[in-house]
């Protein structure tokens, strides 16, 4: 009797794991489709037998979405990395050393966004407690971590837990429930994402970093008397207002100097906060660069009106160019070359046959005011024509007064176009600086507004600067060239750019609204900009892998999608100008505009001179060589 009771117990005892086997594979496999997307799982169960776990990967694999399974063995680590995209783990609570998968799971951050989790087993004790296995793990907001909880016959209760820190109380939310009869019945709520859900914090404190280089920003943070005093944490601080409305959260705020670069292998400021772990969000907007990525995760742009570029009027044209070379092209340039040649062989000519009608019609000498035929009368003739210049030589024939006709004729035509075209040109501006190259081979000056971030990026402190020789070359020759650099504040620096060429980089936002209010309605046009910082936009940040990151990601969302961002910026910042009007002053001609004409005066001087020496020198020559051509002939006789 007491083999056949325990052979019949055996018999009872496999066929309640066979079905409990078959429960959960069934239930494994509604868990799945229920995602609706596609799955590969990765398994840790403790069944036995392996026609289970072939019918489970039959299953899985015969669904409309075929899914792929792969089990674990019993002693295998789980220290490999994982791809966190549309994989999921299937654990079975009751195997053994559970608890130190878990913690592995844990170190490799298995829990965090992306990976899903379906715990088998009881994970809810009598008392409604969680399973002390979960106790220390970081399975917090971002998480998606399924537990079981085995009721009478098969009934299976399924919730999903998280934590918002490690110190608080589980929440637990109703996932759905399992039974054999009808299958997975999954809540409604499901339907929405895990941020919806969990965007209740229940005044669980968020900390944030805000940078403050005026203490009177500490305690005057809303206040918009000063706009131009720590404008970039002024306008980013009422969207993270609203942020913790959005979170039902506590508000901690912790004040940086500065916005935080590396120095000696460490970071500073509000940077240093969140890779300290001493905040969870940037409370100011700050640029993205490549050492920062690193650290932490971007979350959104607030607003477009913020960028920081050098900003400067379209200097005159004198500037760039050579004003007196301009009014006409190469081609007509060298047209008028080869004409200025032909006039002056034609003009010979004629000399030479003027001269000879003379002779021969004519017993008395050639009138002086003749023109002679040679070379050099005949060049300063024609120059005196295209100088529209009078010349006391001129031809006498009918043939040679028609010609000059025509001469003249011809040059005060070109004449007038040049003139006309230069006086253009002086009032006109210059739109060739366009890059950062253009920007140094300018005769603009530069300078910058006196911030945190510009004070490190115009150094050679930073990397990037220090490798690019074009930034390089703008650091040692443009803005450290005097031993101090140009810093100055925003005002005066949109100022100095409204009286004389001048380049300064700012903030845009604060800079065009000064712009709006000192410039006049013309100074307003041509403004234009070049990004000497890698990237203009600032955005907002959280922590490097931090499971609010979404949450905090989708509220400034929401906030912007409701226009409270749009609000506050609209209040601080200004767009670039509208240029309404165009030419609505002249400006006096600088020493810039016609300092070429001064240097062709001066080395006309200098030409002239010089061939006054030759000339000098030659006739000493000629008087030298008459005299002994004299003392030889009185020798003869």
């Amino acid at each position: 009797m007491k083999i056949f009771s325990i052979f019949i117990n055996i018999l009872c005892l496999k066929y309640c794991v066979s079905i409990t086997n078959q429960n959960n594979e069934q239930m494994v496999v509604d868990v799945v489709k229920s995602y609706e997307k596609p799955t590969s799982v990765v398994a840790r169960v403790c069944w036995e037998s392996t026609t289970v776990k072939r019918k489970l990967a039959k299953m899985l694999a015969n669904l409309e979405r075929p899914i792929s399974v792969r089990y674990l063995r019993k002693n295998e680590t789980i220290q490999q990395s994982y791809p966190n995209n549309h994989l999921l783990f299937l654990l079975d609570i009751n195997c053994e050393n559970v608890e130190f998968f878990l913690k592995q799971a844990d170190a490799n951050k298995l829990f965090s966004k992306s990976y899903r989790w379906l715990i088998l087993g009881n994970s809810i004790n009598d008392n409604g407690s969680i399973a002390t296995e979960f106790e220390n793990l970081s399975i917090s907001v971002d998480s998606e971590v399924i537990i079981t909880q085995e009721k009478e016959r098969n009934y299976i209760l399924l919730h999903t837990i998280y934590k918002l820190r490690p110190h608080n109380k589980w929440n637990m939310e109703y996932y759905g429930t399992w039974a054999p009869d009808y299958g997975l019945n999954k809540s409604d709520d499901r339907i929405h994402s895990n941020v919806h859900r969990r965007k209740d914090f229940k005044g669980e404190p968020v900390f944030t970093s805000i940078v403050a280089e005026d203490n009177r920003t500490k305690t005057d943070l809303f206040g918009l008397r000063n706009i131009f005093i720590d404008s970039l944490s002024k306008s980013s601080f009422p969207s993270v207002v609203s942020l913790y409305d959005f979170l039902n959260a506590s508000k901690v705020i912790i004040f940086a100097e500065t916005w935080g670069y590396p120095i000696n292998g460490s970071w500073s400021g509000m940077v240093g906060d969140i890779k300290h772990g001493k905040v969870d969000l940037c409370g100011t907007v700050t640029l993205m660069t490549l050492e920062r990525l690193r650290i932490v995760e971007y979350l959104t742009m607030p607003t477009n009106a913020i960028s920081v570029k050098f900003v400067f009027r379209q200097p005159p044209l004198s500037y760039q160019n050579n004003l007196f070379i301009l009014p006409f092209t190469s081609n007509v340039w060298m047209c008028l070359g080869v004409f200025v040649f032909i006039l002056v062989a034609i003009l010979y000519i004629n000399t030479k046959w003027d001269r000879k009608k003379y002779e021969i019609y004519n017993d008395q000498k050639m009138d002086q005011t003749c023109l002679p035929p040679n070379w050099s009368d005949i060049t300063l003739f024609v120059l005196s024509a295209i100088s529209q210049q009078g010349s006391s030589n001129e031809l006498k024939g009918t043939l040679g007064r028609f010609v000059m006709f025509i001469v003249f004729l011809a040059f005060v035509f070109l004449y007038t176009s040049y003139s006309a075209n230069i006086v253009v040109l002086l009032q006109s501006t210059s739109n060739q600086i366009r890059t950062l190259a253009d920007l140094l081979n300018s005769k603009l000056e530069l300078g910058m507004e006196d911030v945190a971030y510009n004070r490190y990026y115009f150094s050679l402190q930073d990397a990037y600067t220090f490798k690019d020789p074009i930034k390089k070359a703008i650091v040692e020759r443009e803005i450290a060239s005097k031993g101090k650099p140009n810093f100055m504040k925003i005002e005066d620096g949109v100022k100095a750019m409204q009286q004389r060429p001048f380049a300064f980089n700012m903030n845009t936002g604060i800079g065009y609204r000064i712009v709006s209010a000192l410039f006049q309605e013309h100074e307003k046009c041509g403004l234009q900009e070049i990004s000497f910082i890698p990237s203009t936009k600032p955005w907002l940040c959280s922590q490097k892998y931090s499971p609010f990151s979404e949450v905090f990601k989708v509220g400034y969302l929401r906030i912007q999608e409701h226009g409270l961002s749009d609000r506050e910026n609209r209040l601080i910042y200004a767009k670039k100008p509208v240029c309404s009007v165009m030419g609505g002053s002249f400006g006096s001609v600088n020493m810039v505009d016609f300092y070429p004409v001064c240097l062709l005066l001066l080395y006309g001087m200098i030409l002239a001179f010089v061939l006054l020496g030759v000339e000098i020198l030659v006739q000493r020559w000629q008087k030298r060589g008459s005299n002994q051509s004299a003392i030889q002939l009185n020798i003869i006789v």
